[in-house]
């Protein structure tokens, strides 16, 4: 299957790390021209390094992709770099473990504005660019948490539960000359799960190792995390031509953890 991608433009919005990282590597692989916006420098640096090994320099931008004057920068910034823009890939997000029923207002619009309106603010700034690319593509990258919550974060499997309401609606405006697709992972091993892990260790599972793996052995058919590199495989597919006709579709990556209703 030749999933070329020569020719592109690729923009992922938190892309400097786990599942963003992985994207970003694979599109490069198959020949995009990668811009990767995110807050921290050092990850970019490193990002930056790795794709460079392989594939062409990727376009950095540094800054916070929940501010909306940020989002509309980096998205000029990268369309003057390259002159085009075929695809965008919203992957900005953040979980907190612990936050449930009691957790207040402010962490609440903290996790909003993180995991929904950082999509948001970067399709509305790129939408216009993405019209005039006869391959545009929007891949947003939620939750099974947004379509089957567990108990606890709330904020986040709401946020997640928005993110696919937006893109279906995206799907349905877009159409025929964007397509929009959402990904939705289940227990990927990223930073962010390691991080929240860390907050698991106990005596029975001293190290954050063991935590993922029981964590993957209570709740995965496949009993263990995915890799971030499993998900940029669907990516790539849904970014290519192969994917021209597929919109308005949420993808479970999650090694059997999403359940049918009994």
């Amino acid at each position: 299957m030749n999933l070329d991608l020569a020719g592109r433009v690729a923009l992922i919005a938190g892309g400097s790390k786990g599942i963003g990282r992985a994207i970003a590597l694979e599109l490069a692989g198959l020949g995009a021209s990668v811009a990767i916006g995110a807050r921290t420098r050092d990850a970019l640096d490193e990002t930056a390094s790795d794709i460079g090994a392989v594939a062409e320099t990727p376009y950095l931008f540094q800054g916070d992709l929940c501010a909306t004057e940020t989002v509309e920068r980096m998205t000029a910034a990268v369309v003057a770099h390259y002159g085009r823009l075929d695809i965008l890939i919203n992957n900005v997000g953040d979980s907190v473990m612990g936050h449930d029923w009691r957790t207040g207002d402010a962490e609440w619009a903290a996790m909003l504005e993180t995991s929904l309106m950082s999509a948001v603010r970067c399709s509305r700034s790129a939408i216009p660019h993405l019209l005039k690319s006869p391959h545009a593509r929007i891949i947003n990258i939620s939750s099974v948490n947004g379509h089957q919550p567990p108990a606890g974060r709330g904020d986040y499997n709401a946020a997640k539960a928005a993110v696919l309401a937006f893109s279906k609606t995206l799907a349905n405006e877009l159409a025929p000359a964007v397509t929009v697709n959402s990904i939705c992972p289940a227990r990927i091993d990223t930073p962010l799960w390691r991080r929240m892990a860390e907050t698991m260790v106990d005596e029975r599972k001293p190290t954050v190792d063991e935590v993922l793996d029981s964590v993957a052995r209570r709740d995965i058919p496949m009993a263990r995390f995915g890799r971030p590199e499993e998900v940029a495989a669907l990516a790539a597919f849904l970014a290519s031509d192969h994917g021209a006709w597929i919109t308005g579709v949420a993808y479970n990556v999650d090694g059997g953890y999403t359940r049918a209703s009994a």
